[in-house]
Parts: structure tokens; C-alpha cells; sequence
């Protein structure tokens, strides 16, 4: 399946939810968060929102600083 990434075009293996795609591309820590086709997924959503062919999912991080 083809998706957006970030504004690049990535095949996912296997990955049908929010949630897999995080662990497929080991997204690690907890200060982030995922838009999918302009509208940010609730954390809580992860498990169930589906991943579809076409998606675009924009993954954004926070960095703290000073």
C-alpha cells in the first residue's frame, strides 16, 4: 500500500491503523503528533483509525529548547 509521509510517497508493509504505522516506522517518544489527511488523530485513536491507500499523514515532533 502507498501513502504521503511528510510529503513522501512511502510503501507500508503492513500496517492498517494509525498504530502500526507507528510501529513499523518506530516512531519512538512520546512528544508527537499525526495528522492524517489534514486533521490530527486523537493518541487514543491510534488502535482504530485506519490507514487506507492514498492517506497522507504528516508526522510532526515537539523539541524543547531554551
Amino acid at each position: 500500500m502507498y501513502i504521503r509521509v511528510n510529503g513522501k510517497d512511502v510503501e507500508l508493509l503492513k500496517s492498517k491503523t494509525v498504530m502500526d504505522f507507528v510501529a513499523e516506522r518506530e516512531v519512538t517518544g512520546t512528544m508527537f503528533v499525526i495528522e492524517k489527511n489534514g486533521k490530527i488523530v486523537n493518541k487514543e485513536d491510534y488502535d482504530t483509525e485506519p490507514v487506507n491507500e492514498g492517506d497522507s499523514l504528516e508526522l510532526v515532533g515537539f523539541v524543547g529548547g531554551g
